[in-house]
């Protein structure tokens, strides 16, 4: 087989000889030889031919001037024409009397006929008259034999004159044939060695780095070749560096100079394809964005880099007292903003615990960036190969779902990848990708939970709680879903989707005469997005819902995080007629000041406070602080999770304006929500066909006037 694709080959390379510039040349220069030999040698034939038939010609006339001179003098006789003609080497003599009749010797059939006058002539020039006819040369002289005038006529033959072109014809063309065979092969050596050079700069062309010596040897020639060997050196100069820098672009972090993303995988997939164990560190430095916020690109750009110098120093450190090898120093490299990974060739759980450690470690001083020291931390997500993954892509996802469970541990927590972590970030990932279709396909409902004013127990609203009935899953809290959106971007939609629902329904039961406003939670991101008011207003009139029907409850921490962002969107808000609240209130950090600002209508009390306020004097204290504060700023209160008889009669004592919990209603679907009103309205309207002495209990039934 081997002598097989050699001789292939070698065919392969014969032919494209022919095909070559050599060998086209060495055709064209042939052929250029054969066509100039042909006429050369048709020239030489053809004056070969002319001469001797002139000479032909010349000897038929001499032969008749002398044997005419002969007959003239009567030393030879006219009967002896043939004879003397013979000797003469004449094909034919004959003599021609005045009247044309033949005297002696024999008219052949071709001989011409001649003008008697200009035959005449020649008696007294002494030249004999030539003509040429057919293969023949004729000539004709005038004597006076006896006093009587006749003509000398004789012939000879032309035949010599072709057969002396027929052999120069012959030589010619062997000669030539001689010197093309000679010429042509010192002609394909000639021109193979011209465009060697060639040759070497299209092997240099389609192998870079191959047949370098050629080419820098015919950069050195004067002609066009040397001047496009040198261009192609000048161009395989400006590839290569351009190679590098792409290179570098494609695989190495530009900040950093460490390997990127790609130089990782890369890395990654050749040490898992031999079956090389390893440890692979995905770390996030916690706190580098914050830099870059607070100081500037150009300073985050620098802690980027101090993060990238400590994590070399502490691989090399880590190697060295590990007494690792040069070659099993971790690679470091660059995959996020503020990512970093660590792979560890030949490490264990036991050595991917200490780099872990060590990293940590390194991390507990501040980086100096400028005149500034910053704190960080980190969060590491150590992976294992092959026990979490034997592939890059597995190995990688594997780290990021380790990573993220430390980033949920809090800062310097570190975790190993698993198969519990990999369920739940896949889990996670597939949650969102069916809230995204949830979301297009109206998966998501509203359950609504009453509230009401304590002064009448009257139902003054409901608060709008998304739910997620999922096909195969069933019900999904909100707890689990709506991180997931805000992590995700889906926030928005998700938003957008609830308050229009609850627009749509609040309009609904305008219409069917149940007036209670409905509660709509706002997301703090969604908050914090420009032009949040007019896309609400937007959203609401869409829906056919007056605005005072829309109570939107904004966090604590979103409206007092930046009062000028908040007092921009709530005013036109406020001035629509929506109705603001501030939900959770007590939880965060609240700007007094900020808050007498802010056109806010409600402040809800958080239900951590309820619930611990029948046992605890702290919770006591701030209820009644909170409920003080909102009297004072003209605020109305609402006092969620209210669960029990004995936290209603706290919140009733503390002079809470509204109250929410399941005492009175859990989170209903719309439907259920209204038979529900409907039962406590055939209830107030019980009550007062009774004389008025009863009003609704809080589970919808009668209850005493003096019972709060």
């Amino acid at each position: 087989m081997a002598n097989a694709g050699a001789a292939a080959d070698g065919w392969r390379g014969r032919n494209r000889w022919w095909r070559s510039l050599a060998a086209r040349a060495t055709i064209a220069t042939a052929a250029m030889l054969a066509a100039l030999s042909i006429l050369l040698v048709a020239i030489a034939a053809t004056e070969t031919r002319e001469s001797a038939e002139r000479a032909i010609e010349w000897s038929a006339a001499a032969a008749a001037g002398a044997i005419g001179d002969r007959l003239a003098s009567g030393e030879v006789s006219p009967r002896d024409v043939s004879t003397a003609a013979a000797g003469a080497s004449l094909d034919y003599a004959f003599l021609e009397g005045a009247s044309g009749m033949v005297i002696a010797g024999e008219r052949p059939g071709g001989a011409p006929a001649m003008s008697p006058a200009s035959v005449g002539a020649t008696q007294r020039s002494g030249v004999a008259l030539v003509t040429r006819s057919r293969d023949f040369a004729h000539a004709a002289k005038a004597v006076m034999i006896g006093g009587e005038p006749m003509t000398l006529r004789v012939g000879r033959s032309l035949a010599p004159a072709a057969v002396a072109e027929s052999e120069t014809v012959v030589r010619g063309v062997m000669a030539a044939l001689a010197f093309i065979g000679l010429a042509l092969p010192l002609l394909a050596l000639l021109v193979d060695r011209v465009v060697a050079p060639l040759r070497a700069l299209t092997r240099a062309v389609t192998s870079p780095g191959s047949a370098e010596a050629e080419v820098r040897a015919a950069g050195g020639r004067t002609d066009e070749v040397g001047a496009l060997a040198r261009a192609h050196l000048a161009i395989s100069k400006d590839l290569a560096e351009n190679a590098d820098a792409l290179h570098r672009l494609t695989f190495d972090d530009p900040l950093t100079h460490l390997p990127n993303r790609a130089n990782l995988t890369s890395r990654l997939a050749s040490a898992l394809q031999v079956g090389e164990s390893l440890a692979l560190l995905k770390i996030e430095v916690q706190g580098l964005s914050r830099i870059a916020a607070g100081l500037g690109q150009q300073s985050g750009d620098e802690a980027v880099r101090r993060a990238a110098e400590r994590l070399r120093e502490m691989a090399t450190d880590w190697a060295r007292e590990s007494q690792l090898v040069e070659q099993r120093v971790p690679i470091i490299a660059r995959i996020s903003d503020t990512g970093f990974a660590l792979l560890a060739h030949g490490a264990d759980a036991g050595a991917a615990r200490a780099l872990a450690a060590a990293a940590l470690a390194a991390f507990e001083t501040p980086l100096f960036v400028g005149e500034h020291h910053v704190a960080t931390a980190l969060a590491v997500g150590v992976a294992l190969a092959p026990e979490d993954g034997d592939e890059a892509a597995t190995l990688l996802r594997s780290a990021a779902a380790a990573v993220s469970a430390a980033r949920a541990a809090g800062p310097q927590s570190v975790r190993f990848a698993g198969a519990e972590l990999n369920r739940m970030a896949y889990g996670r990932l597939k949650l969102e990708q069916d809230l995204r279709r949830a979301i297009d396909n109206g998966e998501l409902e509203l359950h609504y939970q009453p509230q009401i004013e304590l002064q009448t127990r009257a139902v003054s609203g409901a608060e709008a709680l998304v739910r997620w009935r999922h096909p195969i899953r069933g019900m999904i809290s909100p707890m689990e879903f709506v991180p997931v959106a805000e992590e995700c971007g889906l926030i928005e939609p998700l938003g957008a989707l609830v308050l229009a629902q609850a627009a749509r329904k609040a309009a609904d039961w305008h219409a069917r005469g149940l007036s209670a406003r409905i509660a709509v939670n706002v997301s703090a991101i969604q908050f914090r997005r420009q032009r949040f008011a007019e896309r609400a207003l937007e959203i609401i009139g869409a829906a056919g819902a007056d605005p005072s029907q829309i109570e939107l409850e904004i966090t604590e921490s979103a409206a007092m995080g930046d009062p000028a962002h908040a007092l921009r969107e709530l005013a036109p808000l406020r001035q629509a007629g929506v109705k603001l609240a501030i939900d959770d209130f007590g939880t965060g950090y609240s700007n007094l000041s900020s808050l007498t600002r802010l056109p806010f209508d409600v402040l809800k009390i958080d239900r951590s406070f309820v619930r611990d306020a029948v046992a605890a004097g702290g919770a006591r204290a701030v209820v009644g602080a909170i409920v003080g504060l909102a009297a004072n700023l003209g605020f109305e209160t609402i006092a969620e999770g209210v669960e029990t008889e004995e936290q209603l009669a706290f919140v009733s004592r503390q002079g809470c304006s509204h109250v929410q919990g399941y005492l009175f209603g859990k989170p209903m679907p719309a439907p259920a929500f209204e038979a529900w009103y409907a039962e406590r309205t055939l209830a107030e309207l019980k009550g007062l066909l009774d004389g008025g002495a009863a009003r609704p209990t809080v589970g919808g039934a009668v209850a005493l006037a003096g019972r709060p």
